[in-house]
């Protein structure tokens, strides 16, 4: 079959994933407005809300499967027992994730922490990061992939065969730091490859065209250009549980409500939980993730899965390195590293643990 007309299939069940975009990069980046501090969150008790007290509460969201967490938890009513109404806010890019929430158009954004986040947070902006999102593990949901047809031919088998090679990303931020990783592998950086931004749904058309050499390319879309012949992973050893995408609380939210940060981070956590106790395919689950995504149900239950924080825990250690990863490669707006440590509010988490208890998942 061309490539074309494979491509066209292939797009045809996936449009709106190409919104995974925006979330582990961060797009062209933007100024926000200056907003103020956040205060001590309080412990609240579930039980205690009416249904008729419900606060809107905004949140940014992009519907793809690393948002399950949230998906689980509006769907499941769990921020409705924290008195919260959540209302899902959809967005293409990374760097209007940063900006919304900055300014208070969102009162709760999540996504990847880029060089458009650090760059806000040294202009001025107390945007805290509060949990995180997700990380992957063997297999991984990011995959470093080639063309079949180019691998079958032996022409590239490997990482190292990718050196003077176009190799996309789909734009600027953690996926580029994903790449990178690979590439260390098969002793090439990124300067070794001719880096290109390309969104993940145009990827294995242009894989199979050969406009592309290689490409870090996300879940589903992965899976679904291997069924389709398009393209096929690099055996490439990525490190595991690396954080790369963050909840972030706009201060002024942070400050009026903090009963209500505290609610999102235990509904949240608790629809965590859901997809590790109860199984990412479990058939209540599923039906949940493919009402928010639209990607096939069967899809999701091949596709290699990505995975949630229980207990909320952010590792520092992965927030120093993207900043240095985004220092080195000359994203960022400023000399002198930030105390990452600044950046980050635990107290959130904290208290809702305090309600919801700690989770023993691995």
């Amino acid at each position: 079959m061309k490539s074309t007309t494979r491509a066209a299939l292939f797009l045809a069940t996936l449009t709106m994933v190409s919104l995974l975009a925006a979330a582990c990069g961060d797009g062209e980046d933007t100024t926000p407005t200056p907003a103020t501090g956040a205060t001590a969150a309080s412990p609240i008790t579930s039980a205690s809300v009416p249904e008729t007290a419900l606060t809107p509460v905004v949140v940014g969201n992009i519907p793809v499967l690393i948002y399950g967490p949230i998906m689980i938890a509006k769907d499941k009513g769990y921020f409705e027992q924290y008195g919260l109404d959540v209302q899902f806010e959809t967005l293409a890019g990374g760097s209007d994730m940063v900006t919304l929430t900055a300014n208070g158009d969102f009162d709760i954004g999540i996504g990847g922490t880029g060089p458009a986040y650090f760059n806000a947070t040294d202009a001025g902006f107390d945007l805290k990061i509060v949990a995180p999102l997700h990380f992957e593990r063997e297999p991984q949901a990011t995959p470093l992939m080639v063309s079949k047809e180019r691998f079958d031919s032996g022409e590239l088998n490997s990482v190292a065969d990718l050196a003077g090679r176009k190799v996309s990303v789909n734009a600027p931020g953690a996926t580029e730091y994903w790449l990178s990783t690979a590439l260390e592998g098969g002793g090439l950086a990124i300067e070794d490859i001719d880096l290109q931004y390309l969104p993940f749904p145009d990827v294995p058309a242009a894989l199979d065209s050969g406009a592309l050499d290689g490409a870090m390319l996300g879940e589903p879309i992965a899976t679904r250009a291997e069924q389709e012949g398009l393209a096929v992973r690099l055996d490439v050893d990525f490190p595991e549980d690396f954080q790369p995408t963050f909840v972030w609380v706009n201060p002024d939210f942070a400050e009026e409500s903090p009963d209500l940060v505290t609610g999102f981070m235990a509904g949240m956590l608790r629809g965590c939980r859901d997809l590790r106790a109860d199984d990412w395919n479990s058939d209540e689950n599923l039906a949940i993730l493919n009402a928010y995504t639209n990607v096939d149900v069967e899809l999701i239950r091949e596709s290699a899965r990505t995975y949630c924080e229980p207990n909320g825990e952010i590792n520092i250690e992965d927030l120093t390195t993207l900043q240095e990863f985004f220092m080195e490669r000359g994203l960022l707006e400023y000399d002198e590293p930030i105390d990452v440590t600044t950046l980050v509010d635990t107290q959130y988490v904290t208290d809702a643990l305090d309600e919801i208890g700690p989770s023993d998942i691995d």
